[in-house]
């Protein structure tokens, strides 16, 4: 129950800055073409130095192992994730399932897990949280672009030449082989990351401001892609870890499904708006997804983190 309180109490810090985003749109201080150049912002250095910055500590052997074990739950969702959703979420002749699609599978991790896994689990979450970082910029940048444009094209520069995976790459370096950077360097890495959950949340806000949300609750389809999303593909994910005692493998493995529950419970990523705009589709119903996501997440996300240290 202390687990859910927890979280809970992030998520709702998090509405409030929702707030803040809704309330500074309808007052005209912020607009939505502003929103789009701080997206890119948050994308291209706010996420990097996030996950950078989540590498700065000692190496410990015990967590070391759980950061290994974290890659393969991660890519695992992510398989179970496409392979069930392409299933669930059929084509049709209009191309908002593939928006839906992108939605269902890819998680909020970079902006919202992040803040829970500090609060809940200390750094040692936020590590844990790096790997399914890391594995989610390699599937969004090749089955997530290929869901959107209909390409199975893999472009390997894309992979690793993307703000997220150059982020995770290094930080995955620095921490393997203990480089120092240097005192000025970290603390500018610790101001950078700090932007992540304020200005993420501000921007949701904008964008839920912007929406008729009579109009998106009326959606079915919305309804579908948001269930898969926070609560179908989560609860599957758990009862594979309780199936395989996944949590006796190892010390830390306790807190690993903890920390991947969480990854894997966000609301739809922030890709499911910016890359579908990218590839020319339907990004209002991308945030539709993302807004709708996010409110379910406040319910969604604690009930799931007090489920499975209960269950």
């Amino acid at each position: 129950m202390e687990l859910g309180i927890i979280v809970a109490k992030q998520v709702i810090i998090m509405f409030v800055l929702i707030g803040i985003g809704i309330f500074a749109f309808r007052k005209g201080i912020v607009t939505i073409e502003a929103t789009n150049t701080y997206s890119n912002f948050l994308l291209v250095f706010v996420v990097p130095a996030l996950i950078i910055n989540a590498y700065q500590r000692g190496m410990i052997k015990e967590q070391l192992v759980g950061l290994g074990y974290s890659f393969i739950l991660a890519i695992v969702f992510h398989v179970m994730a496409i392979t069930v959703v392409n299933l669930l979420i059929k084509k049709r002749e209009d191309s908002n399932y593939r928006v839906e699609r992108m939605g269902a599978i890819y998680s909020n991790c970079g902006f919202m897990a992040f803040p829970v896994l500090l609060a809940l689990l200390g750094e040692e979450g936020a590590l844990y949280g790096t790997a399914f970082i890391g594995i989610f910029n390699v599937f969004s940048w090749t089955n997530g672009v290929a869901i959107l444009t209909g390409e199975n094209n893999i472009n390997i520069k894309k992979i690793i030449f993307n703000p997220g995976s150059l982020g995770f790459i290094i930080g995955l370096i620095l921490y393997l082989t203990q480089i120092p950077i240097g005192s000025i360097t970290s603390q500018t890495l610790s101001y950078v990351a700090a932007i992540n959950t304020p200005l993420a949340m501000v921007i949701t806000g904008v964008f839920l401001a912007n929406i008729s949300i009579k109009e998106t609750l009326r959606d079915i389809n919305i309804y579908k892609s948001v269930l898969l999303r926070t609560v179908i593909l989560p609860l599957i994910m758990i009862l594979l870890i309780k199936l395989t005692g996944f949590e006796s493998w190892f010390d830390a493995g306790k807190n690993v499904a903890i920390a991947h529950i969480v990854a894997c419970s966000c609301p739809a990523a922030a890709s499911t708006i910016l890359l579908v705009a990218r590839n020319g589709l339907n990004s209002e119903h991308g945030a539709k997804l993302v807004t709708i996501s996010t409110l379910f997440s406040v319910i969604t996300i604690p009930i799931l983190t007090i489920f499975i240290n209960l269950v």
